[in-house]
């Protein structure tokens, strides 16, 4: 499954680090392009490329509150 954390992850809290961001903005992730097209398959190594690329950050956007590339790559960092 693409949306699982690595099981050798640190945890927080003795829980998935995933759970840091709320249930509702994660699968406002997993639905969008930007984590569909960039953020699949990265390694931490790739990460770091991509977020160089980043030219602003932020959470949420618009009148349906889409998630921004900084918060996609936010969320893939707590995965891995």
């Amino acid at each position: 499954m693409a949306n699982a954390t690595v099981v050798d992850a640190i945890q927080v809290h003795g829980t998935n680090p995933q759970y840091l961001l709320e249930k509702i903005l994660r699968a406002k992730i997993y639905a969008d392009n930007y984590w569909k097209e960039h953020c699949f398959a990265l390694t931490s190594e790739t990460l770091v490329e991509r977020a160089m690329e980043l030219d602003h950050i932020g959470g949420t956007f618009g009148g349906n509150k889409k998630p921004t590339p900084f918060i996609c790559l936010l969320l893939k960092m707590l995965q891995l």
